[in-house]
């Protein structure tokens, strides 16, 4: 029998069915999609299906030199998810989603699957993990499942504070989803002391083996680089605690807000490690269409000839280790006159200074430094619904967010700092997160001119700030 979420047959299956959502993560107001009910044991087959539809217009990025405005409208995410529980304590969940995702990426523009593959609405799998719900104090996910290093990785990203969570917050590494947000592994969960302390500890694979990126900038933009091998398949571990003060935020995942239902005020601690993950001192190997070779940072290239391959080499075998370190809190109170909302989020990510001898392309853009390599910042956001009803059951959320952020190397410049500065407002339509439309004005600053490229250009030249407004309909079935 195909029923809605809260019609269950019996008290006893709402209870179970209601404990496993909560240490599953699930958030009551997320969860619209049918659910099968079977057994006599809580066993059921819950079903979502949700999307994300953006509209950007960035000051920079359109024209034959990328130096005018551009609009883009594109799918953010689009998602289906299914998880089966046997009974009360085993399960599986695996989740899928589109090929959907934006035409710009933190900093740069690049060209949108739709328009230059017939394979952009390909489905890759996210998520997908053995449940294990043991007992309250020992919850276990096995497979494919996110890095609980941050709070801002564990939040929903069909229910953050603001239009999405952080560009700049993700972890080790690289380009892949499949490593600064997701990875292969194990991770153990529970609550003690009246379930006002939460713990994760996890062990993944982490890096392994060669990353592959494409070079933005200088004379081999376009290309390929593949980095060095991993010096060692070392694991990756990754440990977090969370303390309550006042009513317990549950679950394994977060929501940005959770309309006035709970009194919130948490402090998150995180920390992650690898040993010997990359190589200390490395070099470009570049290979020429004339079949010669050379190596260093940049290419020699001789006369009528043409970089063909970029890979990498390390110089001796001494390694560093990725080591991070993370904190975050939230605090959320009903009022009689709304429902205000503080979020902060630190992360530092360090790999011991590599980007100072290590000039391999590849280890720069997508294993040492780049987005989500060395790093150190954070971000502060605040919002608060407003005491009114729009519509049936609409809630009115203003925000605005603050970033800060250094990293180590970033598109050809040492130690750039990224500043951004945004506000927005968030409606939700039905009253929680199903129907949402939000839209958002993001300032977005460099400390040194960057030199962005945009893909199908002759390229852009020193840019100091861009904006950036976005608008975006969301809709979780």
């Amino acid at each position: 029998m195909l029923k809605k979420p809260g019609f269950s047959q019996s008290c006893k299956a709402v209870a179970a069915g209601s404990a496993l959502l909560l240490g599953l993560g699930f958030a009551a107001q997320a969860q619209a999609g049918p659910r099968i009910e079977f057994g006599d044991e809580g066993g059921f087959l819950q079903i979502d299906l949700k999307g994300q539809i953006y509209v950007e217009n960035t000051d920079y990025g359109g024209g034959p030199n990328g130096d005018q405005s551009r609009t883009d409208i594109h799918f953010m995410r689009n998602r289906l998810g299914l998880t089966g529980m046997i009974d009360e304590t085993w399960g599986y969940k695996i989740q899928t989603c589109g090929n959907t995702g934006s035409t710009k990426t933190p900093i740069m523009y690049g060209l949108s699957a739709q328009e230059t593959d017939w394979n952009d609405r390909d489905v890759r799998v996210i998520d997908a993990y053995a449940i294990g719900r043991l007992n309250e104090y020992l919850n276990l996910k096995v497979g494919l499942t996110k890095i609980p290093l941050t709070r801002a990785n564990l939040d929903d990203c069909f229910a953050p504070l603001s239009l999405d969570r952080s560009m700049f917050v993700y972890s080790a590494y690289g380009t892949s989803p499949a490593k600064f947000s997701r990875d292969m592994g194990a991770v153990a969960s529970g609550r003690f002391m009246d379930e006002r302390l939460t713990y994760f500890a996890g062990i993944f694979q982490g890096r392994e083996g060669t990353a592959a990126s494409q070079i933005p900038l200088g004379p081999t933009a376009g290309l390929i680089a593949t980095s060095t091998t991993a010096p060692k398949t070392s694991l990756q571990y990754v440990g977090r605690a969370t303390v309550d003060f006042l009513e317990s935020e549950g679950g394994s995942g977060y929501q940005g807000t959770y309309f006035g239902e709970k009194k919130v005020f948490n402090i998150g601690f995180g920390m992650a490690f690898q040993p010997d993950a990359a190589f200390r001192n490395t070099t470009n190997v570049f290979t020429y269409s004339n079949g010669t070779t050379s190596q260093g940072p940049a290419p020699v290239i001789p006369a009528g000839s043409v970089v063909t391959k970029v890979a990498s080499r390390n110089t001796n075998n001494e390694t560093v280790d990725y080591t991070a370190y993370a904190v975050d809190m939230m605090f959320e109170y009903p009022t009689s006159f709304g429902i205000p909302t503080l979020t902060a989020q630190y992360l530092n990510a360090d790999f011991d200074d590599a980007y100072k001898t290590s000039f391999a392309s590849a280890e720069r853009i997508a294993v040492i430094s780049g987005l989500n390599g060395q790093k150190e910042g954070y971000y502060v956001k605040a919002a608060h619904i407003l005491p009114i009803t729009v519509g049936k059951a609409g809630k009115i959320q203003p925000y605005a967010l603050f970033e800060n952020w250094k990293f180590a190397h970033l598109l050809g410049v040492n130690n750039q700092k990224i500043k951004q500065y945004g506000v927005g407002v968030n409606y939700y339509v039905s009253g929680d997160q199903r129907v949402r439309i939000t839209g958002e004005f993001l300032k977005t600053d460099f400390d040194t001119p960057a030199t962005l490229p945009v893909a199908g250009t002759t390229g852009l030249a020193s840019v100091k700030n861009f904006d950036t407004f976005r608008t975006m309909l969301q809709v979780v079935f």
